[in-house]
């Protein structure tokens, strides 16, 4: 019996069977927190959330020996990791911010998937003036009076019951939940829908893993994405537009800010969305463990800029964040590639420190002061050196590109300037060579036409959010997902298709797990022959304005991790072309053990 192992579908079983109710067990072993809720946290700004904190819900966990007491039967129980947006100042913002976006869904059918106190979804329900609310919230006896004015007006309906337990969800999706919405005909599917609007709020603290997601959001962000490209839950109605609320820390794997952090969820979006756009939320990189050059930062922070003067959009005031503000008062505008690259790094803010320090008292040689900040500077200085060498040594790469692009060369004279390249960047430590190829390549997605991330195409940048202004207070995200046409071979999935959708789930996981390799071996590696038919047909891989690859030295060759979208859907074209290729059950025998080791699995 095959045992297949995907990125988060089973090639034959339904893909909405991952939110089933688990039992308790599973549910206590697979569903648990990252990092405790803290007494700091619980810091009650304004009306809604110092009702919330009368609740006695969030209690922070007591420290030191416990005392057993005899358990006293609460009247209100509730799931005390959700987070709530309480300030309605945020609310006001967001719609003064993105308001006119929204005005085509005005007197649509609002889904709105947990609620809780429901301060914004009374400002949503405010500026729509829906002609249908209907609130999912499990905890329903909980917020019932905080949801109690949202509920006097017409219309409106409460259902106890899981938008995230996709049983549960399914049964809205009728004429009777929804009578103005009709599921329109095959080709009627790939068309926006703006009569319905879904709403939900996935903030959760502490985080709730399951099974090998990060994250119950990421599971949820992650099958509604699959949702469009299905027509399956809400997006059997066409192509619905939505508005999520997560952690801060769960947008990244939606809407990473490098390139190292382009996993499949990412891909997805890419492939299945028109926009994924952070609306609020907290400013600043990815992680301290992934950044990228900070020219490429400050580039993509002014080129949204102008974007925003462009279109005429204006930040709210005090929610301006400070990359974008940094990004402003430069003087001189660099290019990225055109300098050598800078990275934070936090060691800069001690050697800073220390440096005006010893301007005030200067420090004897020999004290422990006066010996950190000579390494510091040393680390500095050779940080400077290396950063030029790989400046140079992309400069190198560019002018090889120049040559491919003007056709002033022949083949035999890019050869040698190519193995000369790979010699000198050979010749460096591997140290280097790693920390070269992740700047070359974010470099190169940041560079294509349009940028490769979602981040870096953004109309606006977001706005600030503020912890107080959410319950418990942990920063969220507001994210803004539409989703668009999918390419009709992705769409092919399920017994009663070709199946080639289902083929390229696998051809992808493979491929991302081998993502730093060149393509070529990465093909081969799936099916032996199909980079010998691909790779020559494949135009868009050398398509050099559009993140196309033309060297052949080593270091320099196209990856999986570099591939844009449309580079993913030509190569799928160009696999359903090949008259070798294997079928899905073939594909399944020859991915499956790989695809268990690989990392382009569900914990991406």
């Amino acid at each position: 019996m095959l045992r297949v192992r995907s990125n988060g579908r089973a090639v034959f079983s339904s893909p909405l069977i991952f939110l089933r109710k688990p039992s308790t067990l599973i549910t206590l072993r697979r569903a648990f927190a990252s990092k405790a809720l803290d007494a700091s946290q619980l810091e009650a700004s304004g009306p809604v959330a110092t009702e919330l904190a009368a609740t006695g819900i969030w209690v922070p966990p007591r420290k030191g020996p416990q005392v057993k007491k005899a358990k006293k039967k609460s009247k209100i129980s509730g799931d005390k990791a959700r987070v709530n947006v309480v300030s309605e100042k945020l609310c006001d913002d967001i719609f003064s911010y993105i308001g006119s976006s929204l005005d085509r869904h005005k007197g649509c059918d609002i889904l709105d998937i947990y609620p809780g106190a429901g301060l914004w979804s009374r400002k949503l329900h405010d500026y729509l003036q829906p002609r249908s609310h209907i609130l999912m919230e499990p905890d329903a006896e909980l917020y019932r009076p905080f949801l109690k004015p949202l509920l006097d007006r017409p219309n409106t309906t409460l259902l106890p019951a899981s938008g995230i337990v996709w049983r549960e969800l399914n049964s809205v999706m009728t004429p009777e939940h929804l009578p103005h919405q009709v599921i329109p005909n095959a080709d009627q599917l790939t068309r926006r829908n703006d009569t319905l609007l879904v709403t939900a709020n996935l903030s959760f603290h502490p985080k709730k893993r399951f099974l090998m997601f990060e994250s119950l959001a990421h599971l949820v962000l992650y099958q509604f994405i699959d949702a469009i490209r299905t027509s399956s839950l809400f997006q059997r109605y066409g192509l619905v537009r939505m508005l999520i609320w997560t952690r801060h820390d769960d947008k990244y794997g939606i809407i990473p800010k490098v390139m190292q952090k382009r996993k499949r969820l990412a891909l997805d979006t890419e492939l299945s969305c028109e926009w994924v756009r952070e609306v609020c939320g907290r400013g600043g990189p990815d992680s301290v463990w992934f950044v990228r050059d900070k020219v490429i930062d400050t580039s993509s922070d002014l080129a949204t800029w102008k974007r925003m003067q462009a279109s005429g959009v204006r930040l709210p005031a005090g929610r301006e964040s400070d990359d974008l503000k940094a990004a402003r008062l430069v003087k001189k505008v660099r290019e990225p590639g055109t300098t050598p690259p800078v990275y934070k790094r936090p060691f800069q803010d001690t050697l800073s420190e220390l440096e005006a320090a010893h301007e005030e008292q200067v420090f004897t040689k020999g004290t422990v002061n006066y010996k950190s900040m000579q390494a510091y500077r040393w680390r500095a200085n050779w940080e400077d050196k290396k950063h030029q060498r790989m400046f140079e040594s992309v400069s190198a790469l560019d002018s090889i590109n120049a040559l491919y692009k003007s056709g002033k060369a022949s083949p035999g004279e890019i050869e040698a300037l190519e193995k000369e390249w790979e010699a000198n960047l050979q010749a460096q430590p591997k140290g280097f060579i790693d920390e070269f190829v992740t700047y070359k390549d974010n470099l190169h997605c940041y560079r294509q036409s349009p940028p490769m991330l979602n981040w870096d195409r953004r109309p606006y940048d977001l706005m600030v959010a503020q912890p107080e202004e959410f319950f418990p207070n942990v920063q969220c995200s507001l994210l803004d997902v539409q989703p668009k046409e999918v390419h009709p071979l992705l769409r092919e999935t399920g017994p009663n298709s070709n199946r080639t959708g289902d083929c390229f789930e696998l051809i992808m996981s493979s491929m991302m797990g081998h993502s730093t390799q060149p393509v070529t071996q990465a093909l081969d590696a799936l099916m032996p022959g199909a980079a010998d038919y691909i790779m020559p047909r494949w135009k868009s891989a050398r398509d050099l304005d559009h993140g196309g690859v033309m060297t052949k030295a080593r270091y320099t060759e196209l990856t999986p991790r570099m591939l844009n979208e449309r580079q993913w859907e030509e190569l799928l074209e160009l696999w359903n072309e090949w008259p070798f290729r294997p079928k899905l059950n073939e594909l399944i025998a020859r991915t499956n053990e790989e695809i268990g080791e690989g990392e382009g699995m569900m914990n991406e």
